[in-house]
């Protein structure tokens, strides 16, 4: 059965949700790390992420410049840093040496790929669309990197305020 509530209360059944760090580096060769909510896979063939990213962020303003970045599927020891990189504006700020996230340079894309995440995903920039208050940048995958170490579980957003964790299935 459902019950017709206001849509701010329904909302907060959504978790766990998604949680990525995207990475960057603009043209004077600064590194950028934003934590990013809004993803999704966006095609399989090829392979693309859409984000949801503000016009006023450094790494909205990164990928304009640049037309590409990395999409990081932070660990759950990570929820320090991923929330440090969701919570400071990286303009005048660097954000990966402040929050301690070691990093290596990408293969193919010049932004660096996060070395304690689960996964780090290449992208180049497809397009930006805006149907709403939001822009969407899609990105196609150029390059994937996954961790050697598979004990790592995923970090998620599991409640209001930016609640972070892992998220255990009950067996």
């Amino acid at each position: 059965m459902q019950r017709k509530v206001d849509v701010e209360k329904a909302l907060v059944r959504k978790y766990p949700e998604q949680v990525v760090l995207v990475t960057t580096k603009n043209k004077a060769g600064k590194d950028n790390v934003m934590a990013v909510g809004w993803v999704a896979i966006a095609s399989g063939e090829p392979v693309m992420f859409v984000l949801g990213i503000d016009e006023q962020a450094c790494t909205y303003q990164n990928i304009i410049e640049t037309k590409e970045f990395v999409v990081s599927f932070p660990s759950e020891k990570m929820a320090k840093q991923t929330l440090f990189a969701g919570s400071v504006h990286g303009y005048n700020r660097d954000k990966i040496k402040e929050s301690g996230l070691r990093i290596q340079q990408g293969s193919i894309v010049n932004a660096p790929i996060l070395i304690d995440s689960v996964a780090n995903f290449e992208c180049k920039l497809v397009e930006i669309t805006k149907p709403g208050d939001c822009p969407l940048i899609v990105g196609e995958v150029v390059c994937a990197w996954e961790n050697t170490n598979k004990n790592l579980k995923r970090l998620y957003t599991v409640g209001k305020n930016h609640k972070l964790a892992g998220v255990r299935v009950k067996k």
